[in-house]
């Protein structure tokens, strides 16, 4: 029997063919995959994003809503204020008369706190001090005198000691109330000084009035008869007094004028207390 012979068909070249289809394929599959990734990723980086702009959004609206009840609370403040103030208004336009006249009453009272002499009621030291620079100034354009008188209770220390110092600060204030007695002038002023001293102003006056105030002075506290049982004076209270007086000039200090007179009250000290003793400035 005879065999048909059929033509051998070669096998390699598509074998090759084949494998060359397969690594296209495996190819395309990885540059597929490739791309996948890449579009993975960048979904996941956007989703990132979204989340991160989507805290940023809900921490803007927290700070927002805080904001924004901060402002009504503020707002309910203001308008309470608002209310105050006109309230306030009505009442003071309605009471301005009054308002008016208890801060001059007011005023009053400080001005007189700082130039009044919290135990005798009349000037303090500090309104000396000022009283006699003005006074100084205006005689010194105006070419006229200016006398002062410095009185001390005699032995007064001992009145304290022998009466008690609610019995002194009783005495002091009669002492007070009859110097001031004694000027009648409103340019003249009566201070208290220091402790037991006591100081009087006497503008536009000379020599021999300043002596006759201070004589009116020692008289008046005479008249007054307060016990004094502890003096080496008499028994009843007494004052020496300094008098001085002098033509102010702008360049000369105020002070020699009180250091004149301060002499005249050691010399009526010194000559046996209960007088006034004049002292040439």
């Amino acid at each position: 029997m005879e065999t048909e012979n059929y033509p051998q068909v070669p096998t390699e070249p598509l074998f090759l063919t084949k494998v060359e289809n397969l690594e296209q394929e495996i190819k395309e599959l990885k540059a597929q995959n490739q791309n996948l990734k890449e579009q993975l990723n960048n979904k996941i980086i956007h989703e990132q994003q979204l989340a991160l702009v989507n805290y940023s959004l809900q921490t803007e609206i927290i700070d927002r809503q805080q904001t924004e009840a901060a402002l009504r609370l503020l707002v309910e403040k203001l308008a309470g204020e608002k209310n105050d103030l006109e309230l306030i208004l009505d009442t003071t336009t309605a009471h301005s008369d009054t308002i008016e006249a208890l801060l001059y009453d007011k005023a009053l009272s400080l001005a007189r706190e700082v130039t009044i002499d919290g135990l005798t009621q009349i000037a303090n030291r500090r309104a000396f001090d000022q009283r006699l620079a003005t006074e100084w100034q205006r005689l010194a354009r105006e070419c006229s005198p200016l006398s002062l008188l410095l009185c001390d209770v005699d032995f007064f220390k001992r009145f304290n000691d022998r009466y008690g110092h609610p019995a002194g600060d009783e005495c002091l204030k009669s002492v007070a109330k009859a110097i001031e007695s004694c000027i009648r002038r409103p340019a003249d002023l009566a201070a208290r000084y220091g402790g037991e001293e006591f100081a009087v102003i006497l503008p536009s006056t000379q020599k021999d009035g300043a002596i006759y105030i201070a004589e009116q002075i020692g008289q008046a506290i005479n008249a007054l008869k307060i016990p004094h049982e502890a003096s080496y004076v008499r028994s009843y209270v007494s004052v020496s007094i300094g008098v001085s007086t002098i033509f102010p000039e702008r360049n000369i200090d105020p002070k020699v004028l009180v250091e004149a007179t301060d002499r005249g009250l050691y010399l009526a000290k010194d000559q046996g207390r209960d007088r006034a003793v004049f002292n040439i400035a």
